[in-house]
């Protein structure tokens, strides 16, 4: 009788167990690299987002860094469930934990966005930087200019 109970437990803790990692498992994990930095120092300021309206409010569902002195600098954001996303990043060179602008407002540390987009006149749009997040791993390279 201990016998069929005890394989009645290991059967229902399984059955408890598998629904989760097979959560876990549909879940992507992102590799953001930034090749070619042209300062080695400071850190790589990463938001991500999910949508259009965190993009245009500014409020990320991720948030990171990396170390610029890293060749290449790289940053894994682990467990995203699939969907697009879209990263804006920056280079800190002065370590203030600011983006550093000129009088007129325009960026003077490294900067860049997924897919590489490129600004005009603000942002790009969150659809010109969406890409999509499977499950399993995925990565991105963001050239910050």
């Amino acid at each position: 009788m201990t016998l069929v109970r005890t394989l009645a437990l290991a059967l229902a803790a399984a059955s408890i167990i598998a629904p989760a990692a097979r959560a876990q498992e549909a879940l992507g994990d992102l590799t953001l690299t930034f090749p070619d930095l042209k300062a080695k120092q400071g850190q790589i300021l990463i938001a991500v987002f999910d949508s259009p309206q965190g993009w245009a409010s500014g409020k990320p569902v991720r948030f990171t860094n990396a170390s610029a002195a890293k060749d290449p600098a790289a940053a894994k954001i682990l467990a995203l469930p699939p969907g697009s996303y879209a990263v804006r990043a920056f280079q800190d060179v002065d370590g203030d934990g600011k983006m550093a602008t000129n009088p007129f407002g325009i960026p003077t540390e490294p900067y860049g966005f997924s897919r590489d987009a490129q600004p005009n006149m603000g942002p790009p749009s969150f659809a010109a930087a969406a890409f999509e997040v499977k499950a399993g791993a995925n990565a991105q390279s963001l050239r910050l200019n």
